[in-house]
């Protein structure tokens, strides 16, 4: 009887909310509003100001980041505020140090990630052979 050895991270479907938030802040504008909104909330205007792109590309950047959570919003008369979510970022974050891990988080646990082997569940010592579609012996 073959033993799989499998990588945890290509089983636990957590991944596909990690790749999903890093496809969204993979936009630099997006990145750009993330990092400056840290530093505090903005209105519309001043992130318009501080990354020099239109009020409508800003308008529309800050929309998707408050749809996927990393934003809130408020209103004050006309002008809306923005600030990020901290309960969001954290989780992105530890979902992202889960799956890569830290350098000296790797150095304190001998270099064990997510995506370490996970323990084998069957006989042999079968490994998995990235892009080859199967196993090598």
């Amino acid at each position: 009887m073959s033993r799989k050895r499998y990588h945890k991270c290509i089983t636990d479907p957590e991944v596909l909310e990690l790749v999903e938030n890093l496809k969204l802040l993979s936009d630099p504008n997006r990145l750009r509003i993330v990092c400056l909104l840290l530093r505090g909330e903005r209105c519309v205007c001043e992130v318009e100001r501080e990354l020099g792109i239109s009020q409508q590309l800003t308008s529309h950047h800050l929309n998707v980041l408050r749809e996927a959570g990393f934003l809130k919003a408020r209103k004050e008369g006309t002008a809306s505020y923005y600030a990020v979510v901290e309960d969001k970022l954290d989780r992105f974050l530890a979902l992202l140090h889960r799956y890569i891990g830290r350098r000296d988080d790797r150095a304190l646990d001998g270099g064990v990630t997510c995506c370490a082997p996970a323990p084998s569940t069957t006989a042999s010592d079968a490994k998995v052979v990235p892009g080859k579609g199967g196993t090598k012996r």
